[in-house]
Formats: C-alpha cells, sequence, structure tokens
C-alpha cells in the first residue's frame, strides 16, 4: 500500500530536517543586483520588492515573486528610486506602506520625508497627505506593521543625509497621522541604524535586534515593543543569541510562529569582513540557530514569507568587504510546526531522516506510539490549518488537525513508528509545499481512539 500510495502522489519528494538550509533558487527572471531594497508579502502571497541601490544609483522598479519567476510590473505615481528602507502590508487598508529612504549622492544624500501607499490590486502609488507632525526623514530606519493594532512602527535611523548621529526615535503611523511615542531612554533601544524588526503576531509584539550606534558600536540587545502601552521592553535572552550585527533582516513565518533572522555584518569588526550566513528564529521568548548555507555573507537585503508555498525568500544584498552587490534569491522551507496531543505513551512526535533523493531510502519516525502497538497512519496535506480542534467532532480532545487531509498513507508499524520509505524514481512538480502529521493508534487515548503528532513540512523537488 505504500508503494501504492507513492505512486498515486507521482512526485518526487525532498524533505527539510529540523537543520534546514538555504537552496538558491533559480527563477526564470530576475531583478538585477541592488541592496537596501524593500520587501513585504502581499495578500496573494507573493513577494513583492521596491527600490534599491543599483550600480549607478537607486531604482524605483516593483518586482514581485510567485515562487517560479520574478515579474518587473508596471505602477502608477511612482515614488522616486530610493534605497535603505521597508515595505510593509497594511491588511486592514489592502495596501503597501512605506516612508523615508535615501537617494545617494556624490556629497550629499537626498532624504525623504515621504510617506506612501502601493494599491496591489492597481499597482497604483499614492503620497499620502499627511498633517502634523512626521519622521523628519530619516533611511536605514527599520519597519514592521503590527497587525493587532493596525500601525506601522518605525525605530531609528539616520535622520539627515551627512552627519552620521542615528535617531533613538519611535513613530507608529495609523494610516493617517504620524505620532511620535514618548519613550523614556532607560526603556528605548536607543540610537540605531540597521537594526532587524518583525511583528511577532503570536505574542502580539514588535520584535527588535541588533543594529548599530555609529557613535558606540553595535548591540546584540533584543526588545519588544507594545502597541497597546506604546513601551519598549529588553527582553533577558536566556541561552543561545545571535551575534551583534546590523544589517540583517528579519521576517514572520505565520505558520510555525517564529521570526526569522538572517545576514548582517558584524558591527565589532574593525577589519569588515565578517558578514554572517546563518539563520536564526525568535519564538517570543528565545533564539534558535537553525540555518546556513547562503552563499556569500551579506547586509542590506530583502526577507519575506510565502505563506503559501511556506519559504522565506531572501533576495539580493551586498558585502562591503568585497564590494560585490547579489542578485540572487534564496529559499528556506521550514521543517516542523505545529503540536501533537498526549495519549498513552506521551505526546507522539513526527520526524524525518536527512534530504533524500529519488529512488533512495528515507526514514519516517513517529516517537511516541503506543508500545506493542507500534501503528497509526500518515496523513498528507497540500495546505497547512491554523489548528483545527477535532474534540468536538472525533471526541479527540486536545487534539488539533494542522494538515489538510488530502492523502491517507498505509498503516505503518514498527518499533517505535519507525519505518523507511524508497522513493520511486519518477519526474513530477517541483517546488510546491507538501506537509505531513501522524495519527498514532491508540484505544485508551480517548473515545476515538487516536492521538495526533505534530506536522512536517516537505518540499518538492528532484
Amino acid at each position: 500500500m505504500k508503494t501504492h500510495l507513492l505512486s498515486a502522489i507521482a512526485v518526487a519528494i525532498a524533505v527539510s530536517s529540523a537543520a534546514a538550509q538555504w537552496t538558491q533558487a533559480t527563477p526564470l527572471a530576475s531583478p538585477g543586483a541592488r541592496s537596501g531594497a524593500a520587501a513585504a508579502t502581499g495578500p496573494t502571497g507573493d513577494v513583492v520588492v521596491f527600490g534599491g541601490n543599483l550600480l549607478f544609483g537607486p531604482t524605483d522598479e516593483v518586482w514581485r515573486y510567485d515562487g517560479a519567476t520574478w515579474t518587473l510590473v508596471p505602477t502608477t505615481g511612482t515614488p522616486a528610486g530610493r534605497g535603505n528602507l521597508d515595505l510593509v502590508y497594511d491588511p486592514n487598508a489592502g495596501v503597501f506602506r512605506m516612508y523615508g529612504g535615501v537617494s545617494p549622492g556624490f556629497i550629499f544624500n537626498t532624504v525623504f520625508d515621504e510617506t506612501w501607499e502601493l494599491d496591489p490590486t492597481t499597482w497604483t502609488w499614492t503620497q499620502n497627505v499627511v498633517t502634523g507632525p512626521t519622521p523628519g526623514g530619516v533611511w536605514l530606519h527599520t519597519t514592521a506593521f503590527d497587525t493587532v493594532h493596525n500601525l506601522m512602527v518605525v525605530h531609528g535611523g539616520l535622520p539627515n543625509g551627512f552627519f552620521p548621529i542615528d535617531s533613538d526615535a519611535t513613530w507608529t503611523f495609523d494610516g493617517t497621522a504620524w505620532t511620535q511615542r514618548a519613550i523614556t531612554p532607560a526603556t528605548n533601544p536607543g540610537p540605531l541604524e540597521r537594526a532587524a524588526m518583525c511583528f511577532h503576531a503570536g505574542i502580539g509584539k514588535t520584535v527588535l535586534f541588533g543594529g548599530i550606534d555609529v557613535q558606540i558600536g553595535g548591540t546584540d540587545k533584543t526588545w519588544l515593543y507594545d502597541g497597546g502601552t506604546h513601551t519598549w521592553t529588553e527582553l533577558v535572552i536566556p541561552g543561545a543569541k545571535p551575534q551583534a550585527r546590523t544589517g540583517a533582516k528579519m521576517a514572520y513565518d505565520s505558520l510555525r510562529g517564529v521570526c526569522v533572522l538572517t545576514g548582517g555584518a558584524d558591527p565589532n569588526d574593525m577589519t569588515g569582513q565578517a558578514h554572517f550566513t546563518d539563520a536564526w528564529e525568535f519564538d517570543g521568548q528565545t533564539w534558535t540557530q537553525v540555518a546556513t548555507g547562503v552563499v556569500g555573507g551579506r547586509l542590506d537585503s530583502t526577507i519575506a514569507y510565502m505563506p503559501t508555498r511556506n519559504r522565506m525568500v531572501q533576495f539580493g544584498g551586498a558585502n562591503f568587504a568585497t564590494f560585490v552587490s547579489y542578485g540572487d534569491t534564496w529559499e528556506w522551507e521550514t521543517g516542523t510546526f505545529g503540536s501533537g496531543c498526549a495519549g498513552s505513551n506521551g505526546v507522539p512526535s513526527l520526524s524525518v531522516s536527512g534530504s533524500p533523493n529519488v529512488g533512495q531510502s528515507w526514514t519516517v519516525t513517529c516517537n511516541g506510539a503506543v508500545p506493542g502497538i507500534n501503528a497509526g497512519v500518515l496523513v498528507f496535506g497540500f495546505t497547512a490549518l491554523p489548528g483545527i480542534d477535532l474534540g468536538p467532532v472525533l471526541g479527540m480532545t486536545g487534539c488539533s488537525a494542522f494538515v489538510s487531509p488530502d492523502l491517507v498513507s498505509s498503516l505503518f508499524v514498527g518499533s517505535g513508528g519507525s519505518f523507511g520509505w524508497t522513493w520511486p524514481s519518477v519526474a513530477g512538480p517541483v517546488g510546491g509545499n507538501f506537509l505531513l502529521q501522524a495519527l498514532v493508534l491508540d484505544p485508551a487515548a480517548n473515545a476515538f481512539g487516536l492521538t495526533i503528532s505534530n506536522a512536517v513540512s516537505v518540499t518538492l523537488g528532484l
């Protein structure tokens, strides 16, 4: 029956392990090399990139990535080219938003005190008419969109084009007006440029990490901003955390509830050679190093999450030590998510071996199966679910489905629920998302006689 299932799927599958790796994508088309561009995920799940610094100056281009190709998007009302800013998506208003940025000059830079929005249904830019105060024009600032309080949050940045004195101000924009938040220095991240920021929907707060105060140096501190009380709190991190860095980027993985940080340069390395290739996850309390593998350390890249494909997408950036700008696209498919429910032998835990090749054996393990039974089924799905409670309908109290039940495998048996498959040497579509969750036979657990594991995310490949 296992062979029958694989024949029915008729695809070659490569599975990411907990130690996920970045994979360089080969899109059919791609933007040119650039750094300091801005990126966000739109309503369709595509990644949208604006601007950035090209070899001979900034660009006003808008590009859209659907997982297969980059497309140059014709826009109207387009603002002047600029770089070193962020783009966010406001789901309440249905528009992308951005503020500030810079057009580098030979002696002086042009810094923009402008607030813009982009409608992704018509690809029309509109400059917001703002009455009252504004941040005053900054670049190298950091931005996130607080979806709980419907606010664009901006912190720090370089407020002019020449004197290197960073801002310590935090501003919020509600779609109409800017408000500077009065925060005492003791509870303020302080003057910073090139910090990384991400709104963590799971805890309802904006996360800020790293950055540099050019008058003092870099930092490895983690701060949380509450958009309801408008207060910053420095978080004391137990255990490991990323090194101090500047120019790193961070985006929120809504499927697994973590902010993912990548790239940056070591601001405390006087040689200027230390550029990072690592990646870290922040779950709201702790940091975990999870991936390496991007060729060429870089800063001022873009990163955005594609929920439709369960991918982090990183594009562009620069290495200031080698004077190289990048035009490459990297993707990282992010492993396990969700949680299982307790049964007679604890909570079932689903895991996989390293990434297999077509025609080679691959092992799936479900720890927590009931001794003496060691049986269950695997649910294969193409859509991630938000955690549907299986108690009311099936009597599986405390159990949640995270995978759409598109296909169900044959019964698995074996010590500890571990078994191997050999993937058939067949060609098929690649690049799509595939998900697994295990149902474990446990007659004593609940009325339905089953418990369920966490879910595992899979990458279709050759």
